[in-house]
């Protein structure tokens, strides 16, 4: 499979073509007048930050993808499941070539996450199964790490929060 045919991918190409469209009426309705600069200005930025983040997640240099996108938490803000599983090592990907459960079932994902207790590979909850939350509530296994090149973050279900 080669990298433009990964879900992945194929939503990054999508949303790049829904933000053009988003941009383009925000465009269309700052010519009308009605709306305030400073929220069109706003939006406008927004646009640009997300266009910003899925252009280096697809970029194939390798340049872009030496730094791993991480959450900026200083470790004193971590929960004791994040603290906890920053002191593990990362474990083997049981499917390292997608989400378990949608390989098996013929199924489609968008991101990829990784549990740092056992290795499974879970969907995540923007695609339509969300096998990454259904593993969690099925193990109760806290903590999973994105599993996309080039992201290093961390999420704790039972505190929800970001490291």
């Amino acid at each position: 499979m080669c990298s433009s045919d990964l879900p992945s991918a194929t939503y990054a190409r999508l949303r790049m073509a829904m933000l053009d469209a988003e941009r383009g009426e925000v465009l269309r309705i700052r010519q009308t007048g009605r709306v305030p600069h400073e929220v069109l200005q706003e939006v406008l930025g927004a646009l640009d930050v997300e266009e910003s983040v899925l252009a280096l997640s697809t970029s194939d240099s390798t340049a872009d993808r030496e730094v791993d996108l991480a959450a900026p938490v200083h470790p004193s803000k971590l929960c004791t499941h994040l603290n906890e599983a920053g002191e593990r090592s990362h474990p083997t990907p049981i499917t390292p070539d997608g989400c378990e459960e949608c390989l098996r079932d013929g199924d489609t994902w968008v991101h990829l996450r990784l549990c740092l207790a056992c290795g499974h590979v879970g969907c995540c909850d923007s695609s339509p199964n969300r096998h990454a939350e259904a593993h969690f509530h099925a193990t109760d296994h806290p903590v999973i790490r994105s599993f996309e090149v080039g992201e290093a973050w961390r999420w704790c279900y039972v505190d929800e929060k970001l490291g």
